[in-house]
Parts: C-alpha cells; structure tokens; sequence
C-alpha cells in the first residue's frame, strides 16, 4: 500500500499544468492578515513579517485536496504533510526568510486547511502552536542557509568523500552497506515520521482532540509517503516574442512587500530576468512582469508545475493580451 501511495503521488505531481495570471495580494489584504495571526512574545525578529506572507501565499495558492481516499474502505482523512509543500532558497530571497520561511509557510498552511475543513479553534490552535515553536527552534539551531550552488558543491563534496570511504572498505563490508542500507531507507517506521518528530506529535495532538471535540470530522495523521523526483526544464516565451521577462518567487515577493515600499522595482527585490526560448529550470509559484518594447506591460502571478522523466517538456507563455 505504502509504494501505491508513493506512485499515485508522483503521477500527481508530474501533470505538466501550468495555472492562470492572477494579481498577488498587496501591502493592503497582508496588513488585513495581522488581526488573524497575532504575534507571539517567542517569535524571533523578523519573523512575523515572514509569517504574515506566508498567510498570504497560502491565501494566494491554497492546496486543491485536503483529505485523501484511496478507494480501501477507510473514510477519508486529512494528512498535515503536504508532499508539494513549498521551499524557498538563499537565491530566491533574503537569509532570514531563507531560513524561517519554510516554518512560516507550512504553519500559515496548515491553519488555514485546519479552518478550510471546519475543525474547531480548540482542536487545533494550542497544537500548531507547539508545532510552530518547535519548528522555530529547529530552524535556529539549523546551519547558514545556503544557495543551490553550495549546495550542490557540498552534495557533490560529501558524494565524493562517500566514494572514496566505500572504495578503501572490504568487499564483504560493501556488501553487507549495500545490502542494508535500502532496507533503512526504504522502511523507516510509520513512513519515517518518528514519534520526535513535530508532524507526528501535531498529528497525535491534533486527533486526540478531534476524537474528543469533533468526532465526526477527519481523522488527522502524519502520513507523506512523498517521491517524485526532480522535473524537467521548461522553455519560456513571450507572445508576441520580444518581451523581457522577469520572475520572483511569489512567496518572496509576499515578504519583499512588507519590507519595500514599491516590490515592483526590479532592484528592491530579488527579480530574476528570465531568458525566452532555452531551458530554465523553473518549478513552483511566482510572480512575473513582462515589457514589450512598446512600452505594454503585464503582471501577475503564475505556478509552473514541469514535466517529469519522458513526458514533453513544459512551455510557458506569458501573453500581451488575453489570459
């Protein structure tokens, strides 16, 4: 059943959909947001404003399915790891978004599908909490956010040191690692969501409230089960051709809007200039501005979702007039 999951998972994962231009929420609705989400006293500086857009990215690209049902007789549960959650990275932001945003993201997520699905306040809100203190503490004591080429150097580093100790270890030693190690990969308990882990005691927390307070709702777990690899490059166009493209990671641009007056200035933010025709590596939400030369304009936002193993590769096409 667990490798069903992961299949029927990455087959989700791998449509080659791209969403409709919407215009991402401004300085105004994230201001809105604050009455909602109060600021705690444990809070680190600078968070609350990382927390604040990540309201606002929920807000902007909530999740489509919130419980899951695979057709085996079980009533349908909701699971509060979202193998699509969002990751942002040091090229794409700010350090300390960087290293708090993925917190911010997946509290603001996991609230919001909470209230979606009509749990009551009191089976969730102390539990979240806990969750989000938790998390922060992680995040802390987590080492300096990195961008992907140092971390590709270190992959590629830590891969080589890997090599090299498997080459001077006996045959019978190699035999035995590789023997064992896919049975500790593959297998980690209960889908490798341990009972330290913060998912795991949000779900237990969660559910015993739930069971006592709502029992008529979702059960809630700590399930994942995620794998689906990394997608194929897409191409990016302008139609008409000519127009200069530029992108931000939309939960970057949430964050750049609390800080900056003007997020649009290209030199405030961490804007990226896109170039048309060739393969970019481009998987997840953003925010877009494209100029014609004759001065026409276009903003927005788009998710890019690519292409993954043989399927074509994705094309997005960022248009002058119509959708």
């Amino acid at each position: 059943m667990r490798r069903i999951r992961m299949l029927m998972l990455a087959a989700a994962l791998a449509s080659p959909v791209t969403a409709g231009a919407k215009e991402p929420i401004g300085a105004a609705g994230l201001r809105a947001i604050e009455g909602k989400v109060p600021p705690q006293g444990w809070y680190p500086d600078g968070y609350y404003d990382i927390r604040i857009a990540a309201e606002g990215q929920i807000a902007d690209f909530p999740r489509d399915n919130l419980t899951m049902d695979w057709g085996d007789g079980q009533p349908p549960y909701y699971d509060v790891i979202d193998c699509n959650a969002e990751y942002v990275s040091l090229d794409e932001t700010d350090p300390l978004t960087a290293r708090y945003g993925g917190v911010a993201l997946e509290v603001a997520r996991l609230r919001a599908e909470f209230e979606r699905l009509k749990y009551p306040v009191a089976v969730y809100a102390e539990p979240l909490l806990a969750f989000e203190k938790a998390m922060i503490e992680d995040a802390k004591a987590a080492p300096e956010p990195m961008s992907e080429a140092d971390i590709a150097a270190a992959d590629a580093a830590a891969m080589s040191a890997e090599e090299a100790a498997s080459a001077a270890a006996s045959a019978a030693a190699d035999g035995a690692m590789a023997a064992d190690a896919p049975d500790a990969a593959a297998d980690p308990a209960d889908g490798g969501y341990f009972e330290n882990d913060p998912y795991y005691r949000l779900a237990q927390a969660v559910e015993a409230n739930r069971a006592r307070l709502a029992p008529k709702l979702p059960k809630v777990v700590a399930d994942g089960g995620c794998g689906a690899g990394e997608g194929n490059p897409v191409i990016v166009r302008t139609s008409p051709p000519q127009g200069e493209v530029l992108m931000i990671n939309a939960f970057a641009f949430k964050v750049c809007t609390r800080k900056k007056p003007d997020p649009w200035d290209r030199f405030a933010c961490k804007w990226n200039e896109i170039e048309t025709g060739v393969d970019q590596t481009l998987s997840g939400r953003y925010v877009y501005q494209v100029k014609w030369p004759d001065g026409t304009v276009r903003k927005g936002t788009r998710e890019i979702v690519p292409s993954y193993d043989d399927e074509p590769k994705v094309t997005v096409t960022f248009k002058k007039t119509g959708s």
